[in-house]
């Protein structure tokens, strides 16, 4: 793979850098889908709002197809012209999104922006890479490149939503082109179209293994977000989805193990550092959605649509301080365990927060240090599991690693949670109001009567009771893990004091 540098040799260092934090900014935000404006799209176009929860599980799917893909895309494109690929077909994807009322073509447009943003992105983020660390360390980096993402990503939730509430959903949309012309414009004059030395041809490449592991994943995404509304394996499409993603899946598998170059190369699996990566961003998927602060802050409390959103601001203070401290503890080489350790505490920290904070009754600031708690576990998680996944890793197995890190995390583990936790809380809902329903009932008939006017705070009730049920057996599973990363983190201590070095020969 040729690095070459990005810029004409004639542009000037103080108009570089904040180009390339503009680029950086814009390809990680505009994502064709908020979710903070979601239920506003929903509303205006009577749907309901699982397709939007579809399309941002999409963009995911995408951008780890794209990434897998990409590492072909580098070896035969020009970085100038992946660049303007990038933005250009981002720019048009999020116009489809702004002006469709079909839902299906705003997933598949959701998906397409994935996919495409990661032409963009890996031109901008190696640049980024050589100026935090001449040796190409991700560890200098990864703090600066989640500080990015997931602050930029908190503060277009709520501007977005802020947009929506006050004007119309699709005056966000006005907002990412503009930056999209802007950037797009940006790499047109700026950037210095460098001839590669040996473009290889794209025939190679695994086609029809792109295909399958896309539609498995896909048809995951549609059972798992839509089983609430459809009623899981009583609907034949349901059934269909789960039984396509499982056959389509292990053809992919099937696939791979039998081509000379794979797409993704399985041997990657040996890799104890890997599976252990991927498995902690699934189990991140247990502590990471905010499902049941959302029915707290929007059912229980009413705040509208932009002060619910403005609790993601809350996070991005946290979301510093844990980038800060990663950037610290691998500078001065501590122990990444005990990063990792710590990551996992918080979450169960701020579960316990939210679930003594159960109530009818509470304030928008009480919010502040639980969503400082959670923000700071985000980023140091992002941080300190990315490196142990990609830990040892060339630069030719990183690319197609990465995109299986962003599956597992970004989709397998918080996406698919999400749904599940949502169909959860509905039907755990339910059984808490029809338990409320029956007392209700067995009182006397002027108390009765007098019920009739108390459906709401039922409703009420029965949230709380959901949310509270639910997020003690999060908490109960958090501390289950910390006994286990805590055991085997002294289990691996004992090891390596009893196990002597061996000499060098």
């Amino acid at each position: 793979m040729e690095l070459l540098d990005l810029f004409h040799k004639w542009v000037p260092l103080y108009l570089r850098l904040p180009v390339l934090f503009l680029m950086f900014f814009v390809v990680l935000t505009a994502n064709g889908i908020f979710l903070g404006n979601a239920n506003e799209i929903s509303s205006t176009l009577g749907v309901y709002s699982e397709p939007f929860t579809e399309a941002y599980n999409a963009l995911y799917i995408g951008m780890a197809l794209g990434l897998i893909f990409h590492f072909r895309l580098k070896l035969r494109f020009t970085n100038k012209t992946l660049l303007l690929f990038g933005f250009t077909t981002q720019l048009l994807m999020n116009i489809v999104c702004a002006t469709t009322s079909n839902t299906v073509v705003f997933v598949t447009a959701c998906l397409v922006i994935g996919f495409v943003k990661i032409s963009a992105l890996i031109e901008v983020y190696v640049i980024w890479m050589y100026i935090w660390s001449k040796k190409l360390d991700t560890a200098r980096l990864y703090p600066f490149v989640y500080f990015t993402a997931l602050s930029g990503i908190y503060f277009m939730f709520w501007l977005t939503t802020w947009l929506a509430f006050n004007y119309d959903w699709r005056f966000s949309y006005i907002w990412v082109f503009i930056l999209l012309l802007v950037c797009l414009l940006s790499a047109l004059l700026l950037v210095e179209n460098n001839k590669l030395k040996r473009p290889l041809p794209l025939y190679q490449m695994d086609y029809l293994g792109i295909i399958l592991l896309g539609s498995s994943m896909m048809l995951l995404n549609y059972a798992t977000v839509n089983g609430k509304v459809e009623d899981w394996f009583h609907s034949k499409w349901i059934s269909a989805a789960c039984l396509g993603s499982l056959i389509t899946f292990l053809l992919f598998i099937r696939r791979q193990l039998r081509l000379k170059r794979p797409l993704i190369d399985l041997n990657l699996f040996k890799l104890a550092s890997f599976r252990r990566g991927l498995f902690y961003f699934m189990v991140l998927g247990i502590f990471l959605p905010g499902t049941f602060q959302g029915a707290l802050t929007g059912g229980i409390l009413r705040y509208d649509a932009t002060t619910n959103m403005e609790l993601n601001i809350y996070l991005i203070p946290g979301v510093l301080t844990g980038c800060i401290v990663c950037y610290l503890w691998y500078f001065f080489k501590r122990d990444p365990e005990i990063l990792i350790i710590s990551g996992f505490a918080c979450f169960v920290i701020y579960h316990i927060f939210m679930y003594n904070y159960f109530s009818t009754s509470l304030s928008l600031n009480e919010f502040l240090l639980p969503s400082f708690i959670k923000g700071f576990a985000t980023a140091v998680i992002y941080i300190s599991v990315g490196l142990l996944t990609l830990k040892g890793l060339g630069l030719d197995r990183i690319i197609s690693a990465g995109g299986a890190m962003i599956m597992a995390r970004s989709f397998l583990g918080s996406g698919v949670a999400g749904a599940f936790y949502s169909y959860f809380l509905y039907a755990q809902r339910i059984r808490h109001l029809d338990y409320l329903a029956v007392h209700a009932d067995a009182v006397d008939f002027q108390v009765r009567e007098a019920g009739k006017g108390l459906y709401a705070q039922f409703q009420e009730q029965a949230t709380l009771a959901a949310s509270k049920e639910l997020t003690g057996l999060i908490i109960i599973a958090g501390i289950m893990l910390l006994v286990y990363l805590i055991t085997r983190y002294f289990y691996m201590k004992v090891i390596g004091w009893l196990s002597p070095p061996v000499p060098a020969v």
